[in-house]
């Protein structure tokens, strides 16, 4: 049999088509999985990218750093009070103070917020009006007299807009920034309340200290005064003797050296981590070195130069015990609450990213101390 040379051309051209179009479905099949491995990694990125995204900049300001029962304060709400110090500092030259504004702001949330489910059961609430008169006059302060002897209608048309500016340079909404107000005017009924109980007149001392280090010649200050004294109770000679050695020996802040450290009448709870000393110590000896509990390299030491058993307090140690009783009316309220609280470095870190602050070192928490701005102590 013969081959048809015809046939055997358009066999071998079918042949030919045949193959041409495997390649052809090789070379698809291959496009689309290049396209599909292309689309999976550009998905990865996409994920990778949008992760990215909320991690660093949705997820931390709703992470939770306080709650009392049901309600939940973020990072977030943090940095807006701090942004509202923050702002208030600056209209007055000062800066935000990274090693306590911080720490004092997560306290008065947790603070704040057990006040203000206490509050309502003592019949302690705040008002719309007073929230505005307080907003009103805090703003109008801010202006440095500049609406003084305008008309009610131009004081109405510029605090409007002041107050705008102080909203959108605190980076808070107005609702946000009336809360806030809401629960400092709170706090203050409350602490003017629980002051109540707070009596005018108290047993004081007349207190004197001074500071050392552990470097300096202690023996020889206690022999100058002893010798200066000669055991006297005289107040007098016991101050221009407390005076000479503070002069001295003293590392105390400078105003308080000027007084010659002289403190003054001082009840007990003013300064109550020093209640113990104060009360203990003779009228006219020193006490032994007691130490700082804000600067641990230091070391206080008291002079109590008179007692009287019934003296007016002076309004400042007035107020100081008020706040101290707020104080110990809080944590008699905290047992019946349930308080969250978490600060660690990283909290700290994101916080000063967001107030625009740079430091280089992450401070301690540090205690309050009612009598830190009296004596000018920082």
């Amino acid at each position: 049999m013969v081959n048809d040379p015809a046939q055997e051309q358009s066999e071998a051209g079918l042949t030919d088509r045949r193959r041409e179009s495997i390649r052809i479905q090789q070379i698809q099949r291959r496009r689309r999985v290049a396209f599909g491995v292309i689309g999976v990694l550009v998905l990865i990125v996409v994920g990778i990218l949008f992760a990215g995204y909320v991690f660093i900049f949705v997820r931390p300001p709703q992470e939770r750093v306080v709650s009392v029962n049901d309600v939940i304060y973020t990072r977030g709400d943090m940095v807006k009070m701090l942004r509202i110090r923050q702002r208030l500092l600056e209209d007055s030259g000062q800066r935000i103070d990274t090693g306590s504004d911080i720490f004092q702001a997560l306290q008065l949330i947790v603070e704040n917020e057990i006040i203000s489910q206490s509050a309502p059961s003592i019949g302690i609430t705040v008002s719309d009006e007073e929230v505005d008169q307080q907003i009103q006059g805090t703003i109008i302060f801010q202006s440095g007299g500049s609406l003084a002897g305008k008309s009610d209608e131009q004081v109405d048309r510029e605090f409007k807009e002041l107050y705008g500016n102080f909203l959108n340079s605190s980076q808070i909404s107005e609702d946000e920034h009336r809360d806030i107000v809401r629960r400092s005017l709170l706090r203050e009924k409350v602490r003017q309340y629980v002051g109540e109980s707070v009596p005018a007149v108290a047993k004081q001392y007349h207190v004197y200290r001074l500071a050392v280090s552990q470097e300096d010649e202690i023996d020889i200050m206690i022999t100058k005064y002893n010798d200066y004294v000669k055991n006297s109770t005289d107040p007098r000679l016991l101050h221009e003797a407390f005076k000479a050695i503070t002069r001295e020996f003293s590392r105390e802040v400078p105003e308080l050296v000027r007084r010659g450290g002289e403190v003054g009448w001082l009840p007990l709870g003013v300064i109550e981590d020093y209640d113990d000393v104060i009360a203990r110590v003779e009228v006219g000896k020193l006490s032994d070195p007691i130490p700082n509990r804000d600067q641990r390299q230091q070391a206080f030491v008291f002079m109590v130069s008179e007692i009287d058993e019934l003296r007016e307090l002076a309004p400042v140690n007035h107020e100081a015990l008020k706040t101290r009783a707020l104080e110990h009316w809080i944590n008699e309220q905290r047992r019946e609450h349930d308080v969250y609280a978490v600060f660690n470095s990283d909290i700290y870190a994101w916080i000063i990213q967001q107030l625009g602050i740079s430091t280089a070192i992450t401070p301690s928490p540090q205690p309050t101390n009612p009598l830190q701005q009296f004596l000018g102590v920082n």
